[in-house]
């Protein structure tokens, strides 16, 4: 067995893929790397190897302490002589790492950036041999490396100073601008550029308009993914914490996670989350980068992403085991305005935002499938997947270039100071308060809107917005401005065409009755033992009889009791918890 071979085996795994091997071969040639591969494409397996295989020790930054030490971790159960330098470390800790290293007993050391670049460790890092450095979540250099990380930015300095040690960067979701900020921070000169298809194709996706949002939620976790784990994601750490409580007070178990929860409560959740079958994650964005956790079945959007490399970042976190998973990103008009206010917040990098979320933007209103939509915008061309639920719906397109002159006309002559919720209710011919306030009922268009309902002129608007005819301005006070390329659509040079709407389903909290709630926790425990042998016929007269013992469980399955022996235990408790339980104890 060769030496590349026999360090996969150390490894845990059994072969490479193509673009690992290659990466690999490359590394240990001493060339630079730059390494694009979605979420779950086993990028730290390239790092590792070569690291392994390589004479010295490979030292891998990453940005997150808790990413460090789970695949520290793993590292070390496998045999693999693994450290991580960071904060948490007290000076004994320290002391007995570095005479670790000096006496060559680590094979791969982690490190933060903030970490790296101080001088004392690059100084350190010098007297000893170094196999490779690999830069890890390297797309932060573009996201971050100018204000919010700024050692990010700093990384070029390793090429400077160790000039013989090859580099690779690794990164989950690029586009060709991306790569170019990374080679140039990182001063990858002749670096081999790999990048693997983004396609995950195991993972479902559905975009649907917000109505009702979380009985929107509810129909889904009740009616496509019961049981199972799973991550909602929500901007307001606030929110997480409601939702997670109101999913949990309809005995669905849930937990929140934002970053200003203690470092203890969000170990402490996450270690649950991990653990356990059939828990519910309500989560900001703070979780998310190095979180790999095989049973993700879903990843649920109840607010807009940043860009589409946040939502295919996001979304990634289901499937990683290979195995279906699903998505649904739920939004409307509002929460568009709302992301791009937010994205002007940002003191040093708004227009740049701003430019990711009209990516976004476009990917989300874009007509045909779904996938085909995200993926060109990663420079990756696909056939319709017939999967997502664009191609699943066989509804029409609609012609909406006469509504769009409508809604750009009441635009210029209100002068672009009303809000959109006005604007569509003069087109649908409303005498509330705000259309008198305006003496709106003199306008030429007033109430010759009455074509389209208030959603679909909604859609409409969304539209205009993602395709750059009309662009918002949010400071004190909000305004519309029309852009120059509108001017085609009012003489009716363009044709607007847009897809039907589509609504998710709902379902009601008193229709989620306990005996339902019941179902997503015992379900939960069937996939937890996957090799349990049992249908869901039979759980369902299982958890209707409510057994107490192995043989009137053997007498209700029909199963012999040394076939339900192994489990019946576990089921029983977990039937008889689910009783005591229905007095308002928390779910967790």
């Amino acid at each position: 067995m060769n030496l590349k071979n026999s360090t996969l085996s150390r490894l845990g795994y059994t072969e490479y893929r193509p673009l690992q091997e290659q990466a690999i071969d490359a590394l240990c040639s001493g060339q630079d790397v730059l390494l694009a591969a979605p979420t779950g494409g086993g990028k730290s397996l390239v790092y590792q190897s070569a690291g392994l295989i390589r004479s010295g020790i490979a030292v891998i930054v990453s940005p997150l302490l808790s990413l460090m030490s789970q695949q520290v971790d793993e590292l070390n159960k496998k045999g693999i002589h693994a450290k991580f330098l960071n904060s948490t470390l007290n000076p004994g800790e320290q002391d007995d790492l570095v005479w670790a290293i000096r006496h060559k007993h680590i094979d791969l050391l982690y490190l933060s950036p903030e970490k790296l670049v101080q001088p004392s460790v690059i100084g350190f890092l010098h007297s000893f041999d170094i196999s490779l450095f690999a830069i890890d979540e390297a797309h932060c250099i573009s996201q971050w490396g100018s204000f919010f990380r700024p050692e990010y930015s700093q990384l070029g300095q390793l090429k400077t100073s160790f000039p013989t040690v090859p580099i690779i960067a690794l990164t989950g979701t690029v586009d060709q601008k991306t790569i170019g900020s990374i080679q140039e921070s990182l001063q990858l000169e002749n670096s081999l550029i790999l990048r693997s298809s983004f396609d995950r194709s195991n993972i479902n996706i559905q975009i649907a308009q917000k109505r009702k949002a979380k009985q929107q939620i509810l129909y889904f976790l009740h009616h496509e993914v019961p049981g199972e784990s799973g991550i909602i994601y929500c901007r307001s750490r606030k929110k997480t914490e409601e939702l997670a409580a109101w999913l949990c007070e309809l005995g669905l178990p849930s937990l929140s996670y934002h970053a200003a929860m203690s470092e203890e409560d969000k170990r402490r959740n996450h270690q649950t989350f991990d653990e356990k079958h059939g828990i519910i994650m309500v989560a900001t964005t703070a979780y998310g980068m190095g979180i790999d956790i095989a049973h993700v079945r879903f990843v649920i959007h109840l607010d807009l992403p940043s860009s589409p490399e946040a939502y295919f970042q996001e979304v990634g976190r289901a499937g990683r085991d290979g195995m279906p998973a699903k998505s649904l990103l739920l939004y409307g008009l509002q929460d568009m305005l709302q992301a791009q206010q937010l994205a002007g917040l940002q003191p040093l990098s708004a227009e740049g935002e701003k430019q990711r979320l009209s990516s976004l933007f476009r990917i989300l209103e874009g007509r045909g499938c779904r996938r085909k939509n995200l993926l060109s915008h990663f420079d990756e061309s696909i056939p319709a997947c017939n999967y997502c639920d664009r191609c699943l719906s066989t509804k029409s397109e609609q012609n909406m270039t006469t509504a769009s002159q409508k809604i750009l006309s009441l635009v210029y002559h209100t002068k672009g100071l009303q809000p959109f919720s006005v604007l569509i209710q003069i087109l649908l011919g409303k005498k509330n308060k705000a259309t008198t306030a305006i003496n709106a009922t003199s306008l030429a268009i007033f109430g010759k809107g009455k074509e389209l309902a208030e959603a679909q002129w909604k859609s409409v608007v969304r539209h205009l917005i993602a395709y750059d005819y009309i662009t918002i301005e949010q400071t004190n006070t909000l305004s519309v401005h029309i852009n120059e390329k509108a001017r085609d659509v009012l003489q009716g040079k363009v044709q607007i065409i847009l897809p039907s709407e589509r609504y998710y389903p709902t379902l009601n909290e008193d229709q989620l009755v306990i005996d339902s709630a019941h179902w997503h926790k015992v379900l939960a425990w069937k996939y937890e033992h996957g090799t349990v042998n049992i249908s869901d016929t039979q759980l369902r007269l299982i958890c209707l009889h409510k057994p107490k013992t192995v043989a009137s469980l053997s007498r209700l399955t029909g199963l012999s009791k040394e076939m339900v022996l192994d489990f019946a235990d576990s089921l029983i408790n977990i039937i008889h918890e689910l009783d005591k339980k229905e007095s308002g104890v928390p779910c967790l």
